[in-house]
């Protein structure tokens, strides 16, 4: 009897010291996992504004070269650039061309750092250019010039009353302003 007096004493003893130390050690084990969460939240804010800030120059280099873009691929800075006198059409249609896809080719890894709507209109206003470019050339007369099809070309982007490199210009202007 005395010794199931003593084993209980002793459980209950033990008992004393155990309970309070698991309750201790769970509420500190709750706590340090609470404030490492914490840390780890603030860590990775922090880093996603680290990651922004050092985004923001390229993103902004990516916008003032697709502007340059497609400033350098609308049509009359084109066949300023390109036309020449003794030229035939269709020199000048394949010169237009061929600088056309040059410049885009050389901008298209600016894609990653735009908006899916901005780097689609970019594409679109290449395709236009294309097209317009082709359209114009279709109707020409086998004898002409490479400065009468440079003017037929502005004629009818006149007549369309659309810039379409400007309209993709301004987009990326109103996308910049988001971005910073």
């Amino acid at each position: 009897m005395i010794l199931a007096v003593d084993i209980t004493q002793a459980i209950v003893a033990i008992l004393n010291f155990t309970i309070p130390a698991l309750i201790v050690f769970g509420v500190t084990y709750y706590l340090v996992q609470s404030f490492l969460n914490e840390q780890r939240k603030v860590r990775i804010i922090e880093l996603k504004k680290e990651q922004a800030n050092a985004l923001t120059p390229i993103k902004l280099q990516a916008y003032e070269r697709l502007t340059l873009l497609l400033d350098r691929i609308a049509p009359d800075n084109l066949v300023l650039r390109l036309s020449k006198a003794g030229q035939s059409a269709e020199q000048l249609r394949s010169e237009l061309i061929n600088t056309i896809n040059t410049e885009f080719n050389h901008n298209i890894a600016q894609q990653i750092y735009v908006s899916d709507e901005s780097w689609q209109m970019i594409k679109a206003v290449k395709e236009k250019m294309l097209t317009l470019i082709d359209q114009t050339f279709q109707e020409c007369e086998p004898n002409e010039t490479g400065p009468g099809l440079g003017k037929k070309i502005l004629l009818k982007l006149i007549s369309e009353r659309v810039n379409p490199t400007q309209k993709a210009i301004e987009l990326l202007k109103k996308e910049i302003e988001i971005v910073l």
